[in-house]
């Protein structure tokens, strides 16, 4: 019984930071172009807001079902690093934008709340390439 441990932590890593990355890229589908306005005004460029949404959607997908293990999770690591760069970045402006992690779900301006809350997800996305 011992032994299965880490594999329920693997797996309950995956399941967690794949459904909250599916769930952030769906909504941003739902919302359409509304979520990404206040993004492509902080200077997000659009060959990257276009494709972010549905390809949240895939790599969360195959980091739950926990495919391609450990590249996908660490596919996911990565992104969700950039983001959490991109947010550092943006903090640090004058004129923060709001987030828009979720769709139009999230109105907030990006704060730290936002990077620790991605660095839980890198450290889950971690969990789940290596346990």
């Amino acid at each position: 019984m011992l032994t299965a441990m880490p594999d329920v932590v693997g797996l309950g890593s995956a399941l967690v930071v794949g459904v909250v990355v599916v769930w952030a890229g769906a909504s941003k589908l739902v919302a359409g172009s509304s979520w990404s306005d206040g993004v492509a005004s902080a200077g997000v460029p659009s060959w990257i807001l276009y494709p972010l949404p549905l390809l949240e959607v895939i790599i969360g997908a195959l980091t739950a079902v926990r495919l391609w293990v450990p590249v996908i999770p660490l596919v996911l690591g990565g992104l969700l690093m950039a983001f959490s760069g991109w947010m550092l970045v943006a903090i640090r402006k004058d004129d923060v934008p709001t987030c828009a992690c979720f769709g139009s779900m999230s109105k907030k301006p990006i704060g730290w709340r936002h990077v620790a809350r991605n660095s839980v997800l890198i450290a889950l996305a971690a969990s789940a390439a290596f346990v």
